[in-house]
């Protein structure tokens, strides 16, 4: 007699497509009856990312098709106001996710591809591969920004209108002025002072966030830890704001520059940041309190984010940084794994541990280099 086993491997190729259409059902039946202001549709990237697992091209083309009809569908459907702002910002972020998702799959399916059929390539060959996966990589850490900055979009448009407001204000206020007989000269003059700088604060909130979503190469250079942090905090001031948190920076002044890519570092800052804002969104009963540091070792700089939320689970600290873990509602899981990886392309480590007396302690610490200067 024959007996016939299945391989775990050929178990979980069957058991994988019926998973995913599950998971997709699941995504459409939040998003239709869950709040326009939560993007749950952003989850359909896990499908595409799930069907890249047992699909070739084509096929991950008509699953990322079928989830942007899922968005649309339950747009449509949604019983709040379907064409309220939250709702259309919400779904455009969604269906653009989707889509930059679904061309980050196709590059890196072509170049394993390549890596599979050519087996004999040269080392230039292999070369032009391996750094076709790295652009696949940084074009991914670039779309983790636009994503975390479209989800700020409100906090980041307060920022950009209370400087417009204030100057057309203060614009009133001099053309008063001016028109006073006789002309109250020096009381104008005054008010063009702050119109120029409202100005300038407005032209800086945008220009922190051209500088996050900006497609550059990475740039290694001599970087100033504490003006890396000022400038995201800054950015998140708003946001901050709006879900009453109450911010407390410790920065040592006594650091050395380190060698970093500017972007890239802030991009970890801000993800951490974010995440500890997020991790204490369902605290009502204590102070939502969070603390950014900075301090020196023998050996390193480091940065660390305190924050009194809901604390770590014991069990998944080994899978904190997995990428598309969550135990948040409406989150994609990509932050933590993307500010790890950034914080180890630079020489360094990014850890967790549990805050005293609630909350967690999320610390990187990146190599001093012995030849800057203090």
């Amino acid at each position: 007699m024959t007996h016939h086993s299945t391989s775990p491997r050929h178990a979980v190729s069957r058991v994988l497509p019926i998973a995913t259409a599950a998971f997709a059902i699941g995504i459409f039946i939040a998003d239709t009856l869950t709040s326009l202001e939560i993007a749950v549709a952003v989850l359909y990237v896990a499908i595409v990312l799930m069907a890249a697992r047992f699909l070739r091209a084509r096929g991950v083309l008509l699953v990322s098709a079928g989830c942007v009809s899922l968005t649309v569908l339950s747009f449509l459907l949604s019983p709040r106001s379907p064409r309220a702002p939250a709702g259309v910002i919400n779904t455009f972020i969604s269906i653009l996710a989707i889509g930059l998702t679904t061309w980050l799959v196709l590059r890196g399916q072509s170049a394993e591809a390549a890596l599979r059929e050519q087996p004999n390539n040269d080392i230039a060959e292999r070369k032009q591969t391996q750094e076709s996966l790295q652009r696949a990589q940084a074009n991914l850490e670039r779309f983790n920004r636009v994503m975390l900055l479209g989800e700020m979009t409100a906090s980041i448009a307060h920022q950009v209108n209370q400087p417009i407001t204030a100057t057309v204000t203060n614009a009133s206020a001099c053309l008063r002025w001016l028109a006073a007989q006789p002309p109250g000269l020096e009381d104008a003059r005054l008010v063009l002072e702050c119109i120029i700088r409202d100005g300038q604060r407005a032209g800086e909130v945008i220009r922190r966030v051209r500088a996050l979503i900006k497609r550059v190469p990475p740039r290694r250079d001599r970087l100033d830890i504490n003006e890396a942090i000022l400038e995201v905090l800054a950015l998140a001031h708003s946001e901050l704001q709006r879900n009453e948190v109450k911010l407390q920076t410790l920065l040592s002044s006594d650091l050395p520059l380190v060698l970093a890519d500017r972007v890239q570092l802030q991009q970890a800052i801000l993800n951490l940041t974010i995440n500890a804002v997020e991790a204490m969104s369902g605290v009502r009963d204590r102070p939502r309190e969070l603390v950014v540091g900075s301090g020196r070792s023998a050996s390193d700089v480091f940065v660390e984010v305190r924050d009194s939320g809901l604390g770590l689970d014991p069990a998944s600290l080994d899978r904190l940084f997995d990428s598309f873990y969550t135990t948040k509602r409406g989150c994609m899981g990509l932050g933590l794994p993307i500010s790890r990886s950034i914080v180890e392309s630079h020489g360094g480590r990014l850890w967790a541990a549990p805050n005293k007396p609630y909350g967690a302690v999320f610390r990187f610490a990146l190599p001093l280099e012995p030849t800057l200067p203090a």
